[in-house]
């Protein structure tokens, strides 16, 4: 018996020494990999860019442009022009384009008439008023060589990263229209267009 117990003893010191032998093989084998990571989600400052990029406009009939647009990145805005007979014409050609890194889309398209200024008095100012209200063209499309070429813009549409899209803007004053007696002056028909990120 004590040759058993000898003998187990012996085992139990070999099974230990495997074991401690076997933990310190895995400890030795073993790596720790570890991920270590930062991310920047970009704002709207660093990566939004919808803007104007280009804005010519060209009478015709006996119209006239007195101050072409001013523009910069968001706003066009100063153009004059005169009409001094039925069926002149205003064409300007614009250019939006999207610089950014992700897809746009028309979230909100609003154009506002603008407001007439009289300089007659009386019977003259109240016949002028007949004769000028309501009775100017406003329209902006999408230009020549656009899918949606003659189609005004509508909430939704696309302007996809690095694209640009041509816009039509047309101001006549109609054909069948009598000129007033005195000038009138049409303040800034004001459109308004809002992309948000698609």
């Amino acid at each position: 018996m004590q040759k058993n117990e000898k003998s187990r003893n012996i085992m139990l010191a070999v099974l230990l020494v495997s074991v401690v032998s076997l933990t310190i093989a895995y400890a030795t084998l073993t790596q720790y990999l570890y991920i270590n990571s930062e991310t920047v989600v970009s704002g709207t400052s660093s990566s939004w860019d919808v803007r104007f990029t280009a804005a010519t406009c060209q009478a015709t009939g006996n119209a006239a442009i007195i101050h072409d647009f001013n523009m910069d990145a968001t706003n066009l805005e100063g153009l004059i022009s005169k009409f001094n007979a039925p069926g002149d014409t205003i064409v300007c050609n614009i250019k939006v384009t999207n610089n950014s890194v992700v897809n746009a889309k028309l979230s909100t398209f609003t154009i506002q008439d603008g407001q007439l200024t009289y300089t007659g008095s009386g019977a003259t100012k109240t016949a002028d008023e007949t004769l000028v209200n309501g009775k100017f063209q406003y329209s902006i499309v999408y230009g020549t060589g656009d899918v949606n070429e003659g189609q005004a813009p509508t909430v939704n549409d696309t302007l996809n990263s690095g694209v640009t899209r041509d816009l039509v803007l047309t101001i006549t004053y109609p054909s069948n229209a009598t000129l007033p007696e005195n000038d009138v002056t049409v303040g800034a028909f004001k459109t308004t267009f809002l992309y948000v990120q698609d």
